[in-house]
């Protein structure tokens, strides 16, 4: 049996680039979410996590906050049949709450059981090489594809023949790659959200989870250099930013250690009031000035490169257009007004039911009335109102919770995420180098999250569930070696 779930734990993580399965799509009735290593999840459900709780194993601590959340979110769905919700077409309030809730389970039984299965470093490692393994497998065919699409000029069809196979979508974009996900933006979210963070963690800390180096250069650091090139041919603005902010984040944690060195250095070598002033005072605020701006540089130049690269961003510098159009047309330039509404909408419908919100899945039904009559000259909004065979979404996880569990489960899901945050600080003190990495990795994904949150708000796209849980299940292995056993001596 420990065989056969090692085996079915290497087939989720290598088949985790496929997030849209057509034959699953299908088979449940869906448009897009359909990854295939759900298959794999549920086998692992079925044959290892059930039997496991059976037995008496235990859920981390750091699960606690995110039951919670589930609960708060049935309540909020089950509340909601008592609160006057519009009709939307033909879909039913109990058909949708079935599968947004099923959606919200798949996500949750991806943390938990990621969270509680490794037990020792070579279930760690064994997780790692076939996450790599699948991220080598996007990198590959994402490379074919900026081939045809940036040097050839067009794919062929045998390329999209393919991609119909693999992906339920079946589209190739111009002059952007999507691997073997339902689009651009699909695949910079995941390789944000699990593969760079991982690979970045790899590298910073020098570790791998394979053995063998390539002119002592490992896997991990092969992987990061083709992911962040993958990423960049996605042309995906908020993926681009995200990895950006991970970025600024790791020059941030360096900023702070050399001013902690800076500091211990000064007051330690030089005793005068001058000095320890000096040391305490005045060169923390010189370097933090220095950090502001190193960061608007980064940004800058990020937003310049934007403008150059992506004709949809050719106008990010028209203070003009801003000044006398608005928000929304200068956002509409930039291709970006269609999030804007949908944010918009999803913070109004929080506005009239902020407690518990309207249940999850049931924003849609107020997009027609909560919306405002800018989003109605949009061409995305208009087709998700009245041509999309979904229910509308608010297309952003931070206006869904808020718009759909309210107040209560925004609270809980952020604390869950502050929990998670402490945790991979914490796991990043340890002595062993894969703690460490394993602890960088949860602090890269909970970073990128908070601007991935704001392209994608589908609880089943599997990607942060398990790349958090195996940050916890690697906290929970400090705390029960590093950490117990000291104690215990």
């Amino acid at each position: 049996m420990q065989r056969l779930v090692r085996w079915t734990w290497a087939a989720l993580m290598l088949l985790l680039p496929i997030s849209s399965f057509p034959l699953i799509s299908r088979g449940l009735g869906v448009q897009s979410v359909a990854a295939l290593s759900i298959v794999f999840l549920f086998i692992l459900l079925v044959i290892w996590f059930i039997p496991y709780l059976i037995r008496g194993g235990r859920l981390p601590l750091a699960t606690i906050p995110i039951l919670f959340f589930a609960a708060v979110a049935l309540i909020a769905t089950l509340a909601a049949f008592f609160i006057e919700i519009p009709a939307f077409r033909e879909f039913t309030r109990w058909r949708t709450a079935v599968e947004n809730l099923v959606t919200l389970g798949i996500g949750l039984s991806a943390y938990l059981i990621a969270s509680s299965w490794p037990a020792n470093k070579a279930d760690f490692n064994h997780l790692l090489r076939w996450l790599n393994y699948g991220g080598l497998v996007i990198i590959l065919w994402s490379a074919i594809q900026a081939y045809f699409t940036f040097i050839a000029g067009g794919y062929p069809g045998w390329l999209e023949k393919v991609q119909s196979l693999l992906s339920a979508s079946g589209l190739l974009y111009y002059r952007r790659v999507t691997g073997l996900a339902f689009e651009p933006s699909w695949l910079a979210h995941m390789l944000n959200m699990i593969y760079l963070p991982w690979w970045l963690a790899a590298t910073l800390r020098k570790t791998s989870a394979h053995s063998f180096r390539i002119l002592h250069v490992s896997f991990e650091n092969l992987l990061l250099v083709g992911g962040a090139a993958t990423l960049f041919a996605s042309y995906s603005r908020v993926g681009w930013l995200a990895f950006l902010l991970v970025i600024a984040y790791i020059i941030l944690d360096l900023n702070l250690r050399l001013v902690g060195w800076l500091r211990g250095s000064i007051t330690r070598r030089w005793s005068r009031p001058f000095w320890q002033i000096v040391g305490k005072t005045v060169l923390p605020i010189l370097l933090f000035m220095g950090l502001i701006g190193v960061y608007l540089g980064m940004f800058l130049s990020a937003g310049y490169g934007l403008s150059k690269l992506d004709p949809r961003m050719a106008q990010l510098f028209d203070v003009k257009t801003l000044k006398e159009e608005g928000v929304m047309m200068f956002a509409n330039r930039l291709v970006f007004a269609e999030r804007l509404v949908f944010w918009q909408t999803g913070y109004e419908i929080f506005n009239d039911h902020p407690v518990l919100g309207v249940g999850i899945g049931n924003a849609g039904y107020f997009f027609p009335e909560k919306m405002g009559a800018f989003g109605y000259a949009l061409t995305e909004v208009g087709q998700l109102l009245y041509e999309s065979p979904g229910l509308p979404n608010t297309k952003a996880l931070w206006t869904r919770l808020a718009a759909e569990t309210g107040l209560v489960g925004l609270a809980i899901f952020i604390t869950w995420l502050l929990v998670l945050w402490n945790c991979a600080r914490g796991l990043g003190t340890s002595p062993d180098r894969l703690h460490r990495a394993l602890g960088s990795f949860g602090q890269f994904v909970l970073v990128a999250l908070l601007i991935e949150g704001f392209s994608v708000d589908t609880f089943a796209l599997p990607y942060f569930w398990l790349a958090l849980g195996i940050m916890t299940a690697g906290f929970q292995h400090w705390v029960n070696t590093d950490v117990a056993t000291p104690s215990a001596a």
